[in-house]
């Protein structure tokens, strides 16, 4: 059921291979999850097919999160406000912090980073000083 529910886009050539594997994969996981959870009620079916539905969203979702991953090239020769993921990809390609404030600065990107994500980023090698500097940004 959760197959018949992505099959449709797994042919789809403007889909990135990890929205792909991750819209299949969450209909699978939640098709199985809805329907063991739907039985208890007497609604498996539906149950399943709300679940695979979800599943399906939320995987690709975050396949395509990971499909937009940009390169440091594009990052730079873009006028596009940086991400998260743009600010990780700068510090692991070994650009200095002030050149990486300075990208932030010239696209106007604008962060409300939460804990987890200033906790991410230090993980992922990110300096304590481009970090502060992604805080000050928040607008009030």
């Amino acid at each position: 059921m959760a197959v018949a529910l992505v099959l449709p886009l797994a042919g789809c050539d403007t889909m990135g291979e990890n929205t792909k594997t991750g819209a299949l994969g969450g209909a699978l996981v939640g098709s199985v999850a809805g329907g063991v959870i739907g039985h208890q009620s007497g609604h498996g079916v539906e149950g399943a097919l709300i679940g695979g539905t979800v599943g399906a969203l939320g995987g690709g979702l975050i396949g395509n999160s990971i499909d937009q991953k940009r390169t440091k090239e594009q990052i730079m020769s873009g006028k596009e406000k940086l991400g998260i993921s743009d600010v990780i990809v700068l510090a692991k390609s070994g650009m200095t912090d002030d050149a990486i404030i300075a990208k932030i600065a010239e696209t106007g990107s604008v962060y409300n980073l939460s804990v987890e994500e200033v906790t991410a980023l230090q993980k992922e090698g990110v300096s304590n000083r481009v970090i502060n500097y992604m805080m000050a940004t928040v607008k009030k």
